[in-house]
C-alpha cells in the first residue's frame, strides 16, 4: 500500500493533523511572542497568515496538478482538496481571532494605521465568502444547493482567497520591507498561479482539438 493511501493522510484525519499542527505553531508563537502589546498581536496575526498560505495554494492547484501531472501524488492532492481547503479555513480562524483582539482592544490603531474603512469592508466580505465556502463543504449543506451554484461559489471563493493571499505577499516583497518568509510565500504563490493558468490553457487546447 502506498504511503499516501494511509488513513492518517486522507480525509478527516489529515485535516485534524494539519489543524493540530497549526494550533501547535500558534501556541508556541503566543508563548514566545506574547500578547501584551499591539506589536505582539500584529506579529501573531502575520504568523497566522503564514501558516494559512500553503493550504490555499494547494487547494488552488489541486485539479490543475492532475491535469498537468497525472500521478499518485497529484491524485492524492485532488482527493483531499476539500480537507486542505478546510485546513486553510481553520488556520484563518487564528487570523480572525487576532483581528478581533486588535479591533476590540486597539480600534483607533486598527482603523488609522492598519486598515481604512474600505479595507475593513473588503476583509469582511472575504470572511463571509470563506464562511460560505466552509459551510457548503459539508455534504448535507452541499446537497441542498444546485450544483452550478456550488461550483461558482467555490470557483470564485478559491480565486478570491488565493489572490488575497498572493497579492498581500507581493505587496510586501515589492512595496514594504520584505522578509525571507514573504519571499518564499510569494514565489510559491507565483508557481501556483502559473500551474493553474497552464492547466487552463491545456484544457482550452483540448476543447479546440
Amino acid at each position: 500500500m502506498s504511503v499516501l493511501q494511509h488513513r492518517l493522510l486522507n480525509g478527516w484525519p489529515l485535516f485534524f493533523m494539519i489543524a493540530l499542527f497549526s494550533a501547535l505553531i500558534m501556541t508556541i508563537g503566543i508563548w514566545l511572542i506574547g500578547v501584551a502589546t499591539v506589536e505582539e498581536i500584529l506579529a501573531l496575526l502575520r504568523l497566522s497568515v503564514q501558516i494559512s498560505a500553503p493550504w490555499i495554494y494547494i487547494t488552488f492547484i489541486a485539479s490543475s496538478l492532475v491535469r498537468l501531472y497525472p500521478n499518485k501524488t497529484s491524485r492524492w492532492v485532488l482527493r483531499n482538496r476539500r480537507y486542505f481547503g478546510l485546513s486553510f479555513a481553520a488556520a484563518m480562524g487564528w487570523q480572525m481571532l487576532f483581528i478581533i483582539v486588535l479591533f476590540s482592544a486597539y480600534m483607533p490603531y486598527y482603523m488609522e494605521v492598519l486598515h481604512k474603512t474600505s479595507d475593513l469592508i473588503l476583509r469582511t466580505a472575504a470572511y463571509i465568502v470563506l464562511f460560505a465556502m466552509t459551510i457548503t463543504s459539508f455534504y448535507p449543506v452541499r446537497q441542498r444547493m444546485r450544483q452550478q451554484h456550488w461550483r461558482w461559489l467555490h470557483l470564485f471563493g478559491v480565486w478570491l482567497m488565493f489572490l488575497s493571499m498572493w497579492v498581500s505577499y507581493a505587496s510586501i516583497v515589492f512595496i514594504e520591507q520584505s522578509t525571507i518568509v514573504a519571499y518564499v510565500l510569494f514565489i510559491l504563490g507565483s508557481i501556483a498561479l502559473v500551474v493553474r493558468l497552464a492547466a487552463y490553457r491545456l484544457s482550452l487546447q483540448s476543447t479546440e482539438n
